[in-house]
């Protein structure tokens, strides 16, 4: 492993993921160990990061993911906190992101997610 990934790694395990103006961030929380790692990294703190991957799979909600959970439909779902307690105490599921149920439609009977194209 290189220095850089290393870092990068460090970063993602330690940095602060967060809301930013209605967009999902990481950032430094002004703690210096990593605002000196972004500095290196050549990154903006806070460094904006895509919808997908890093945010929760309900519409409309662009908090950071805890968890991951079924909820209803066999779906498995990518959760914020606010989310995920909602599906622990039996609520009704909201309407889902386009890119999870599409994730999802790739899953066999099985349980297990279909990567790339079946022959």
């Amino acid at each position: 492993m290189k220095l850089r990934e290393a870092l990068e790694n460090m970063v993602w395990q330690f940095g602060y993921k967060d809301v930013h103006d209605g967009k999902p961030v990481i950032h430094t929380a002004g703690l210096s160990a990593l605002e000196d790692a972004f500095e290196v990294l050549g990154w903006d703190d806070p460094k904006y990061l895509p919808e997908e991957g890093y945010t929760c799979e309900i519409q409309g909600c662009v908090e950071p993911i805890v968890c991951g959970t079924h909820w209803g439909d066999r779906l498995y779902l990518h959760l914020c906190s606010k989310h995920h307690g909602d599906s622990c105490r039996g609520k009704e599921r909201p309407p889902v992101k386009q890119y999870a149920l599409d994730r999802e439609a790739r899953r066999g009977p099985d349980g297990v997610l279909r990567i790339g194209h079946e022959d």
